[in-house]
């Protein structure tokens, strides 16, 4: 339809995607290359571990070995850029929805649902109208192209946290909040020390329930209660 805009996708960029398949390619066949020579000098070293293996693939001499490793440390580089694209968050932006897809879960905002889009660091922010968060997602794609996406289909863009000075570092037994809010607090202190992403992700949302925001700086949480405008 006349003046409508096609929606952006806020992900690698091109050029990202390219310098990354290839430096796979070319890291994992260089490391392929070496494996035989490094076994061969580990081996040389009796006070390394692992003397079995090394000794093993050292003795490999045929000519097509290392073919063979070139071509497995290819692979294995490649596995990795592409656990790499499944992990991060692909953003798409139109006039009436965002959605986003991350480790194969898709996540469809209305845009009737944002009031605020924000940049916090290297995360993708919306907030609702009660200040709420809709989506924190890490983001790989420049900050000055995620709010010119949004501000061209007619979000309202603010350049940091509008309520940044809200925010208090939450310690065990903080006064002044609920105990349930503590509590839900304590659980998600201990997720994130054992990296249990899922499980604080489940907490926060518990959280918003309760009337509190939160987000981590490093193992650390911060909280604050909504806003309504």
């Amino acid at each position: 339809m006349l003046g409508e805009i096609s929606p952006a996708v806020l992900w690698f960029s091109r050029g990202d995607r390219f310098f990354l398949v290839v430096g796979a390619v070319i890291v994992g066949g260089l490391l392929g290359f070496a494996l035989p020579y490094v076994a061969s000098w580990g081996a040389s070293l009796t006070w390394i571990p692992f003397q079995g293996p090394l000794e093993l693939i050292a003795s490999w001499s045929q000519w097509w070995v290392r073919y063979v490793c070139i071509g497995v440390g290819v692979l294995l580089g490649l596995a990795l850029v592409a656990a790499a694209f499944y992990d991060s968050a692909r953003v798409a932006v139109s006039e009436v929805q965002v959605r986003i897809t991350e480790k194969g879960e898709t996540l469809t905002v209305s845009r009737s649902q944002v009031g605020t889009v924000f940049v916090d660091g290297k995360e993708l922010v919306l907030l609702d109208g009660a200040s709420r968060q809709l989506v924190r997602v890490p983001i790989e794609e420049k900050r000055d192209a995620i709010e010119a996406a949004f501000v061209e289909r007619g979000y309202s863009v603010a350049t940091g946290d509008p309520y940044d000075d809200l925010y208090h570092l939450w310690v065990p037994e903080t006064p002044g909040l609920a105990p349930e809010v503590n509590a839900v607090l304590k659980a998600r202190d201990m997720a994130l020390k054992k990296k249990a992403g899922s499980d604080a992700r489940e907490l926060r949302s518990e959280l918003d329930r309760l009337g509190v925001v939160v987000r981590d700086r490093k193992t650390s949480q911060y909280w604050r209660p909504l806003v309504r405008s």
